[in-house]
């Protein structure tokens, strides 16, 4: 964890700490010598740094008879955006790995910047930047690298955004953990250790919260015949677990709110089977998962106004003499039937349980979250959740959440006549649809387990799995949707929409 101080006063300079300024491309030279003399200008202006996003120019200035690591950071036309302040404060973090110190100033005084928000918001956006700047996963590394910052300091007109600072970090935290677990490796991250760290969560917050996990087995899950999730259990060798944690707000909470991640912590494709390829990386399909109880640490922590539960039905998608096959029929905790035309469209199945376990608490609103379906992918690209729900105002607000978050999310239709495509002649549906339109008839098909409560599913599919590093996300598992989960659940009164 760094050590962040926010200040209105100029910090002094010094040769172990690096002054980090953004600069949008409307900057001039003339402001330039004004604040950094002369020198700088005519370094700058005979280099190619043009405020550009993501270009960068260091030197070094003499102050007080010292040396000052100075860098500019591009950041093309202003930083009115959220994900614009996230970036920049990261990428300062980032850039301070090369210039040989521990500290940083964030110098937000130059002209032309465009800061688009104020107070503790700012404060929360800039602390989550510069703390993301400095994860890594590296729990595999035999000679790991810590990341040499230490110590930032913020330079900002803007004091109230100190404010700020608290809830950054329980945010950074947060994201810092879910991508911890989508990071691990199967054989470290099994149903069984998501099990232990949703136990090990509630320990953690237990005397000073009202928190609570239940743990159901197989056996448990057979007795409420969740013969989806099960079936879909039924070819790993490890053992299932059906996940719950739940929080008790203080006072008088808002609503109770449910939210489900997809909880597979391999997915082989099982007898519908994914090539080398496409295999890479599902150790990354439970990141859905990952993102609810990291969470739920983080929502409990901030004292959020709602009962929350966070629902996980953790399992693998593997092959073997008991996995299920192509033609099954399995049948849900409602008694619904779904016969099955591809087992790689696993998480559905299992999702489908959990809704319905979820829906048999009468939450307020019930938000699923999952890496359900390359069609996603295709559609939004590899940077955009999609965002499936009949309900308008839980949509309008879920999108505004995280537009303030800096998390880049889009809607999608859910057309009724696609349901079509899910008709079965042996059963009341089947598990898959046609290829086109496959996130949307994925997002169809979990419909009928919602049993009518308010509902919304968000499927993360392509910026939950990071292929490129963008922003602040780097390769591996990006922590995506933590930060819009922890927005939305911090209102304090979510406005009602339809079922």
């Amino acid at each position: 964890m760094l050590r962040i101080e926010w200040t209105t006063q100029e910090p002094p300079a010094g040769p172990t700490r690096a002054r980090i300024v953004p600069l949008t491309a409307r900057f001039t030279f003339d402001a330039i010598e004004a604040r950094f003399g002369r020198a700088v200008r005519k370094t700058l202006e005979s280099a190619p740094f043009r405020g550009k996003p993501g270009e960068k120019f260091a030197l070094y200035r003499e102050v007080d008879g010292d040396l000052e690591p100075l860098c500019f950071l591009g950041v093309g036309d202003n930083l009115g955006r959220a994900e614009d302040l996230r970036r920049t404060a990261h990428d300062a973090a980032r850039h301070v790995e090369g210039l040989g110190v521990h500290e940083l100033v964030l110098d937000l005084q130059h002209e032309d910047l465009g800061i688009g928000v104020k107070g503790a918001e700012l404060g929360s956006l800039i602390v989550q930047g510069l703390e993301l700047g400095t994860y890594a996963y590296s729990r595999f590394l035999s000679d790991p690298k810590p990341h040499p910052l230490e110590a930032a300091v913020v330079w900002s007109s803007d004091a109230a955004a100190a404010e700020g600072i608290t809830r950054g970090r329980i945010i950074a935290q947060a994201i810092a953990e879910a991508r911890d677990l989508g990071n691990g490796p199967a054989e470290l991250v099994t149903p069984t250790h998501l099990a232990k760290t949703a136990e090990s969560i509630v320990d953690s917050l237990r005397g000073e919260h009202d928190v609570s996990v239940t743990i159901l087995d197989r056996e448990a899950c057979k007795a409420r015949n969740m013969g989806c999730f099960l079936g879909v259990a039924k070819g790993s060798g490890e053992p299932p677990k059906f996940i719950h944690l739940h929080y008790e707000a203080r006072g008088q909470a808002r609503g109770r709110i449910a939210l489900i991640g997809k909880g597979v912590t391999f997915d082989s494709g099982g007898y519908s089977l994914k090539p080398s390829d496409g295999m890479l990386d599902m150790k990354l399909d439970m990141c859905g998962a990952a993102a609810v109880l990291a969470s739920f640490r983080a929502l409990v922590r901030l004292q959020v106004p709602w009962n929350v539960d966070v629902i996980v039905a953790a399992t693998e998608n593997m092959i073997g003499p008991h996995a299920y096959r192509l033609g099954d029929v399995l049948t849900a905790s409602n008694g619904k039937t779904v016969e099955i035309n591809n087992t790689d469209a696993e998480g559905r199945l299992t999702l489908a349980d959990a809704l319905v376990y979820a829906a048999r608490l009468e939450p307020t609103l019930m938000i699923d979250f999952a890496t359900l379906t390359g069609a996603c992918v295709v559609a939004l690209g590899p940077r955009i959740a999609g965002v499936m729900t009949d309900d308008d105002v839980l949509a309008r607000e879920w999108l505004s959440a995280a537009d303030r978050s800096g998390e880049s999310m889009w809607r999608l239709p859910l057309p009724k006549d696609l349901k079509e495509q899910l008709k079965s002649k042996v059963a009341d549906m089947r598990n898959t649809g046609e290829r086109y339109g496959g996130a949307l008839t994925g997002a169809l098909f979990l419909s009928e387990f919602t049993e009518g409560r308010r509902w919304m599913h968000v499927d993360i599919a392509g910026p939950a799995m990071v292929s490129k590093p963008y922003g602040v996300h780097p390769s591996g598992a990006s922590g995506v949707p933590v930060a819009t989960i922890l927005e939305l659940l911090s209102s304090a009164e979510l406005a009602e929409g339809t079922p």
